[in-house]
């Protein structure tokens, strides 16, 4: 459910966060083709982990270590707004926890053997 809310933020809220970066050619890249790699994985990794597909996990789990990577960076270099930094983290690092928990990996092996 989170990769769902956290893919509907990247569609409601990305392009004021991303408009922050300069326009040179890694940041046209940046705010154009990431944030769609970036919706693609997590809303696939949904529903593969919905659907009980092993690559599901795995695309979910990389695309949630990839979004806190990336809103750290992004972050750091160019929002000068603490809070706005800290409420699009908060949901990320929750994110990797919840999927990277023990009690996750247990279900995992459950279902997914």
């Amino acid at each position: 459910m989170l990769a769902y809310f956290r893919g509907a933020s990247i569609i409601l809220f990305g392009s004021v966060y991303y408009r922050q970066l300069p326009y040179d050619l890694f940041g046209l890249f940046a705010s154009r083709i990431f944030p769609l790699i970036l919706l693609v994985a997590l809303i696939g990794g949904g529903l593969g982990i919905a659907n009980e597909k092993k690559i599901g996990f795995r695309l979910a789990v990389s695309a949630a270590i990839y979004s806190v990577v990336a809103t750290l960076w992004i972050g750091i270099r160019y929002d000068p707004q603490l809070l706005g930094l800290l409420l699009r983290l908060m949901f990320d690092i929750v994110l990797v926890v919840l999927l990277l928990h023990p009690q996750s990996k247990e279900y995992r092996r459950i279902w997914f053997s």
